[in-house]
Order: C-alpha cells, then structure tokens, then sequence
C-alpha cells in the first residue's frame, strides 16, 4: 500500500513539474505581412516568412491569438512581428506588433 502511494506521489509531482516547463517556454518569434484580421473569431491570417524554431516554411495561414486586444491596430497589408506561445489549444499570438515596412 505505501509503495502505491509512493509511486503515486511520484507520478503526481512529476506531472506538475512537466506542466510547470511547458508554461515557461519561451515563446517562438515570426515576422509576417497581415492578410485578415477577425478579432470576433480571435484569428488573423498572415504571410509569415519561415519560422526556423517550429520548423515551419514560409506560409499564409491562419493564427489564433490569445486575447482578441492583440489585433487592435492591426489592419490588412501591416508588416508584424509576432510572438506565439503554446498553451492547452496550441499555439497562439501573445503579441503582434508592426514592423518598419
């Protein structure tokens, strides 16, 4: 019975220390040109020019964004630098900001 209970107390702690590092993931740079914003869905699609830390070629896709606030003063054509982090539904813009066209 204490053996279960160690194994379990393991098992938990471990759990909580995975999520813990997860969390604290710096989050992944990208740089883009807005092609839609929709803060009502909180997506905006953007051409992103390759993203080496995901592995990703140069695309146009659709982003979630964390908080629909993100998209304020983001408007179609912009040239953005973003910031994405992982959280439960995967990734997400934390932070677009325009870039010097």
């Amino acid at each position: 019975m204490k053996k279960i209970l160690w194994l379990g107390l393991i098992g938990f702690l471990s759990m909580g220390l995975t999520g813990a590092s997860v969390a604290q993931e710096p989050p992944v740079s990208a740089t883009g040109v807005v092609q839609q914003v929709k803060p009502e869905q909180q997506k905006v699609k953007i051409d992103h020019d390759p993203i080496p830390a995901l592995g990703w070629p140069a695309m146009s896709m659709y982003f979630r964004v964390k908080d629909k606030t993100v998209l304020e003063g983001v408007s179609p054509g912009d040239k953005v630098r973003f910031e994405m982090k992982k959280d439960a539904k995967g990734l997400a813009i934390t932070r677009i900001e325009k870039a010097a066209k």
